[in-house]
């Protein structure tokens, strides 16, 4: 089986697998989004290999299952923007600092400051920012309500939807008319003009979604996340890219047949996920603060 028909297999299981759990969301959903954090925590965990470090994989794995199991018990009591749980997960996140540098001692690796940096940076970077779309799918505002459920699903959906419609403009747009390099260090093909072509593209298609199911989102908000979405995104991307430039991978992993690795698949949501839920925080406080 061909490169195209795996990607094409796939995608035709894993689309609509993927529109049910974001549908049915609750408990499933957050066990579904731990699975795929704690797999793309192994991967980045094997890019470490590349730079001599011996990450504490098992130890960070743990940590990051811990955190995550809070982060969902959070949304499932519909408690997170209570100050008291984001304390406590902030808690969690510094034992869990002091305990992997204690544990470096006692294992007696070589290259002690790259494992140690190394097994926090993929919790920081991979639990934390996966784990925000698990509090996005239990958002609760009136804008982001909308047809589909009474909470954050199509949010979600939205989100994954103005990703891949950026990720192919930009692809279809650099292909065709793309000359000026926008990163040839990192990502040689890619260009300006399709980088440019993608942002609009997943405005567009961000406003296209939000009047389907959320048509009680304001044009500002479009705006704000669709350039979250065509930005953020897209340096989510080649954050992911510059990280297996350097380790001298093409892919993350071979879990998923023809498209690579569950980071690959995920990479720009790594960036798309926490901005937006920064977003939503910093408005609620500017309004809770200022009025408005």
């Amino acid at each position: 089986m061909n490169n195209l028909m795996q990607r094409v297999l796939v995608g035709l299981i894993g689309i609509p697998a993927a529109v049910g759990v974001v549908w049915v969301g609750g408990l499933t959903f957050n066990l579904v989004i731990m699975a795929i954090t704690t797999i793309a925590l192994w991967e980045f965990y094997q890019l470490s290999a590349s730079k001599n470090a011996e990450t504490n994989m098992i130890g960070g794995i743990m940590w990051s299952l811990v955190l995550q199991s809070i982060v969902s018990g959070i949304v499932m009591a519909h408690s997170f923007y209570a100050l008291n749980w984001l304390l406590a997960l902030l808690a969690v996140f510094v034992i869990g600092v002091t305990v992997m540098l204690a544990a470096e001692m006692w294992r007696n690796k070589p290259n002690a400051l790259v494992n140690v940096t190394l097994t926090i940076a993929g919790v920081a970077y991979v639990t934390l920012c996966l784990s925000t779309l698990m509090v996005l799918r239990d958002v609760t505002e009136p804008e982001f309500r909308g047809t589909i459920s009474e909470t954050g699903g199509a949010l979600v959906l939205a989100l994954f939807g103005s990703v891949w419609a950026c990720d192919s403009v930009a692809y279809f747009v650099g292909m065709s008319i793309g000359k000026h390099k926008i990163f040839p260090r990192v990502s040689p093909k890619k260009s300006w003009e399709g980088s440019i072509a993608g942002a609009i593209g997943a405005v567009a298609a961000f406003w296209g979604f939000s009047t389907l199911w959320m048509p009680d989102m304001t044009m500002t908000t479009i705006v704000v996340v669709g350039l979250i979405i065509g930005i953020g995104g897209q340096i989510g991307d080649f954050a992911e890219s510059w990280l297996k430039r350097d380790a001298v991978i093409k892919d993350s992993s071979s879990i998923l047949p023809g498209h690579g690795g569950v980071l690959d698949r995920f990479d720009s949501m790594l960036f798309v996920a926490p901005l937006v839920w920064a977003y939503i925080v910093l408005r609620q406080v500017v309004a809770s603060n200022f009025g408005g």
